[in-house]
């Protein structure tokens, strides 16, 4: 199998079906969705419920509420295929993209498959989805590497290495941590320069996108200040 999606489910239903119907909708068919409800309140679990039902290459973990950290790790323990993708309840990815990501993959034999992001605060129209496709994103951000959605980590190295989300006390920022531990193992990593993940950035927040050239802007300007 070449590919698992871990998804932390906690208080998401506004969103979740958007984020499965992503994960849904993809070229290849040798991948799965753990979804890990992690104590949701909400109709979370009726739908990962339905979802499950309807799709064998879902698999649902309910556990009581431990956060985002402990939820992760339950999912990676869970998790079969060779790499392993974290995406977060509240975000999506682009459709058909799993084939190339695949291909890339078994070219390269990498341990860390690195994509690029749009953050957005609204539902992308298609028009920006389309243009994602075609999107360079720049590197060498040291915060924009730190996201762990932007990594698909190869299952065997992170067991190789122990590598499982620590500090569970931690609400924000976390997986910036992981990223770092990750890095001191050295993984073999390729960069695809194209914004395939979608980042829900919640309306109120003082950080927010409205187009793909504003985010484009954004991130230079961030690494030209760094």
């Amino acid at each position: 199998m070449f590919l698992s999606f871990v998804v932390p489910v906690y208080n998401a239903a506004k969103y979740l079906p958007e984020c499965l119907d992503s994960l849904l909708a993809q070229d290849i068919s040798d991948y799965e969705i753990i979804c890990v409800n992690d104590g949701s309140r909400d109709a979370s679990p009726e739908i990962l419920r339905q979802y499950a039902a309807q799709h064998g290459n879902i698999r649902v973990i309910n556990k009581e509420n431990g956060g985002v950290v402990s939820a992760r790790n339950a999912g990676l323990s869970a998790a079969q295929g060779d790499y392993v993708w974290f995406v977060d309840a509240d975000d999506f990815v682009l459709p058909d993209i799993l084939g190339f990501l695949k291909d890339k993959a078994a070219e390269t034999a990498c341990d860390r498959l690195i994509v690029g992001g749009y953050q957005f605060t609204d539902r992308l129209t298609d028009e920006e989805i389309a243009l994602s496709r075609q999107m360079k994103l720049p590197i060498n951000s040291q915060w924009y590497d730190s996201v762990v959605w932007r990594s698909l980590l190869r299952r065997e190295f992170l067991l190789k290495n122990g590598l499982n989300f620590r500090y569970p006390e931690l609400t924000h920022g976390e997986d910036g941590l992981y990223m770092y531990e990750v890095g001191l193992y050295a993984p073999k990593s390729v960069e695809i320069e194209l914004a395939l993940y979608c980042y829900r950035e919640h309306s109120g927040s003082a950080e927010t996108t409205v187009s793909l050239e504003n985010y484009h802007k954004k991130i230079r300007s961030y690494i030209r200040i760094s």
